[in-house]
């Protein structure tokens, strides 16, 4: 009876509780006593019963443990610049910001390795390697994770774990950590358990070939843009989605037959309220109540108003052309002639053609890049820099609006031709 217990109840106890608890998690949005209590709680007993759990508890957590790390390594392989920024914004947070030439490539190997080690969970490759990997970069991010969310919470707000797909608080960040601790200590006690079904040069080949499709697929994000975009200003999103009007309507109760009717507000002025009792009023909301406007705050020289700006541009019917600069300094100039091809195309049109660059630049800076590319006539509009690269990835990139939605989103490598716009626009 007591093997029964130790072994076969109380291991898989613990595994369910724990993925009880990462489903709180989500809810787990700030320090919760209760809530840290009962995550230590099982993290202490899966310690204490590590050399207890079978081999299907080992498949399951070591599987768990494997999807996370796939996914989150994914979904921020795709965007490998905003990974970039990201671990920029840790830098900053810590004072470290004389790493922020190390960023890119530390951005670039973390997500590879995450995806990497993944992969070796899900197919149990080289688990005594492998499991050590995952019980030291798991204790050095929910070392790292804790400070972020006790200390230095007003500094990093978002972990980027799982880049802009996801975006959980630091407190929902550290408890996740805690949730994942517990599947490795089920992994890393089991891990010798479970033998290994491939051969050396199999496992060889199965990890060098993951390892140069994602590091392609970052170079080819870095190069273009990212190829699935999770940021709001994507191709098919609408800047300022209209808001539809909100009815009410008002639930009355007949007292002799004790029928109930809706009644609208025209309505009311005729009604007879000796025989009808009020019930409640009910509101009709026809907008999507995750519908809000992305768009982010411009001005222009002249000092005009940001949000008349932003509303020009979200309300304007027919064709706006943005060229984003967020960095005007490492800009690359190499097809501007293409952009200003454009811009005289727009002219001509009547089409709106405007640059944005980051309102913190210096104008003599701004005079540079006019002598540079040999142009004046353009209208500058400024933002901030974040702003700026949550609307396109690229330095600079090209964004084409139509009727308020983005149709069209390029890198400077990418910006298309005259006559690539013509057949759009016609």
């Amino acid at each position: 009876m007591k093997t029964f217990l130790n072994h076969i109840v109380i291991p898989w106890f613990l595994l369910v509780a724990s993925l009880v608890l990462a489903y709180v998690c989500v809810f787990a949005t700030e320090f919760t006593w209760l809530y840290t209590a009962a995550l230590s709680l099982v993290l202490v007993c899966a310690l204490v019963f590590r050399h207890n759990f079978g081999k299907p508890a080992i498949v399951i957590a070591r599987s768990l443990i494997g999807i996370v790390f796939i996914f989150s390594g994914i979904v921020k392989a795709v965007d490998p610049l905003g990974a970039q920024f990201q671990i920029m914004d840790y830098f900053a947070a810590y004072g470290a910001q004389w790493a922020d030439p190390l960023a890119q490539l530390l951005a670039l190997g973390l997500n590879v390795a995450e995806i990497l080690i993944g992969i070796a969970l899900i197919l149990n490759l080289r688990m005594a390697i492998t499991a050590w990997m995952v019980a030291l970069m798991m204790g050095f991010f929910t070392g790292l994770t804790f400070l972020d969310a006790a200390i230095l919470s007003d500094r990093v707000s978002d972990c980027g774990c799982f880049g802009q797909f996801l975006i959980l608080t630091p407190w929902q960040t550290f408890y996740k950590n805690v949730v994942l601790n517990i599947w490795v200590v089920i992994v890393f006690f089991g891990r010798n358990r479970i033998q290994n079904p491939f051969s050396f040069k199999t496992e060889a080949i199965i990890m060098v070939a993951s390892a140069i499709v994602f590091f392609g697929i970052q170079i080819y994000g870095l190069r273009h843009l990212p190829i699935i975009h999770f940021l709001d200003w994507r191709v098919g999103a609408q800047l300022n989605p209209p808001r539809l009007p909100i009815t009410f309507t008002t639930k009355f109760q007949n007292q002799e037959t004790q029928e109930i009717r809706e009644f609208t507000s025209s309505e009311l002025a005729n009604l007879d309220r000796s025989v009808w009792d009020f019930v409640k009023t009910i509101i009709h909301d026809p907008n999507d109540p995750n519908a809000t406007s992305i768009m982010i705050p411009m001005f222009d020289d002249r000092g005009i108003n940001a949000h008349e700006v932003s509303n020009f541009v979200a309300n304007r019917p027919g064709y706006t052309f943005i060229v984003a600069i967020h960095d005007i300094e490492r800009a690359s100039f190499r097809n501007m002639q293409k952009i200003f091809a454009l811009m005289d195309f727009a002219k001509q049109n009547g089409y709106d053609f405007m640059f944005l660059f980051d309102s913190s630049i210096a104008d003599e800076t701004l005079e540079n890049f006019k002598q540079r590319v040999g142009r004046r006539d353009f209208n500058a509009y400024f933002s901030g820099k974040r702003d700026i690269m949550a609307i396109v990835r690229s330095n600079p990139g090209l964004i084409f609006i139509h009727d308020g939605y983005i149709r069209g989103q390029w890198a400077w490598r990418d910006i298309p031709s005259v006559k690539r716009i013509q057949k759009i626009t016609q």
